[in-house]
């Protein structure tokens, strides 16, 4: 995962003020005697730095809490709309524009039907489009911190879009994330605790991305050969996951997802044999990964969304009857999750936005 430049939002100055607003980041709302008691500072010092964090916007009163018997005590909470962030991802057919707010939370998308082409006048059209979006969210009162733009992991010089000169013709800063890198960041956001995991991506391509230590990083287990000597993957190897787990080894040609998950729930048999065929290849890719990667494994894209618990279960199943694949270090408690991800159709952009969320909250030291 790469980025450019940094947000420019200036941070608290002083160190009080800073302690004050990671405080107010993870526990909002608080009075001014909370903040005082958590921290060990004095009630004029707290005033002092909740008056300056109030000046520039980074912290909101709240709803006073009730009153004990005298004035009810004010509330102040960390102004998670005082920026926003936009995350885009271009298909072949649109341009998706999503914004984010300072607690990840979406709050406001633009879908824009577009041919997405190599060329000079698509490049300068994509920026306008990205432009046009920010502008809306200022008119609305919402200040952009800046934009994150999903790349492809594996470039095809001949026909894969230029995102440089798209992020060239919009306002900095701006952020490149690779796309399955967004599709992670997203699955750590929703859940912090993965600090160690292995994202996977299934569709009409498999695409992967590893969190070690909260950070994402671009994989390539989708090209973890199962089978020496199976079919030729578009890597120029044989038998690769990216071969055995990719939507067309369970729909027919011409059948889309849902048709083929509806008629599976129906008994089909041959619909059945694929299943259990591809639930084969992925639990073996599966096991392949935790005997080199003791961790959980998210599955998401438009596949997983389909995958109910009883099949979740069954490759959890698969793994754990591999004995190199449950082995454990002695400081690790319970076995590695197989777990359904968000699955969400433009997670994507949402993982870009964040990374420029995540950078913005770095500089304040609230990450």
């Amino acid at each position: 995962m790469t980025s450019s430049t940094k947000p420019t939002a200036t941070a608290p100055a002083s160190p009080t003020q800073l302690r004050v607003l990671r405080q107010l980041y993870t526990h909002s709302p608080l009075t001014k005697q909370d903040i005082a008691t958590q921290l060990g500072l004095s009630l004029p010092t707290v005033t002092a730095a909740l008056r300056a964090l109030e000046h520039n916007g980074t912290v909101a009163r709240t709803t006073p809490r009730a009153s004990t018997g005298g004035r009810r005590p004010a509330t102040y909470s960390f102004n998670m709309r005082r920026h926003v962030a936009l995350g885009v991802t271009i298909r072949s057919t649109e341009i998706v524009c999503i914004a984010v707010d300072l607690s990840g939370a979406i709050v406001d998308q633009r879908h824009t039907t577009i041919a997405a082409r190599a060329e000079a006048i698509f490049y300068q059209r994509a920026a306008h489009i990205i432009e046009d979006f920010a502008h809306s969210l200022s008119t609305n009162g919402l200040t952009p911190l800046g934009t994150g733009l999903t790349v492809p992991a594996h470039v095809n010089a001949a026909n894969s879009l230029d995102y440089e000169r798209i992020g060239a013709n919009i306002a900095p800063p701006v952020t490149f994330t690779e796309r399955y890198c967004a599709y992670a960041l997203a699955e750590h956001w929703a859940r912090p605790h993965l600090h160690d995991a292995v994202c996977l991506f299934l569709g009409n391509h498999i695409g992967s991305a590893v969190i070690v230590n909260g950070m994402p990083h671009t994989g390539a287990i989708e090209h973890m050969q199962l089978v020496p000597g199976g079919p030729q993957c578009e890597c120029g190897s044989t038998g690769c996951l990216n071969v055995y787990c990719a939507s067309n080894r369970l729909a027919e040609e011409g059948e889309s997802l849902p048709g083929f998950f509806g008629v599976l729930e129906q008994g089909e048999i041959h619909h059945r044999e694929r299943m259990r065929a591809w639930l084969q290849s992925l639990g073996h890719a599966i096991a392949n990964v935790h005997t080199v990667f003791d961790a959980d494994v998210v599955l998401c894209g438009p596949i997983a969304g389909y995958l109910d618990d009883a099949e979740i279960a069954q490759l959890q199943q698969m793994s754990a009857a591999r004995p190199t694949a449950a082995r454990r270090i002695p400081d690790y408690s319970g076995s590695p999750r197989i777990i359904r991800g968000l699955c969400d159709k433009y997670q994507d952009a949402t993982g870009a936005a964040l990374a420029v969320v995540k950078a913005h909250l770095a500089s304040l030291g609230c990450v």
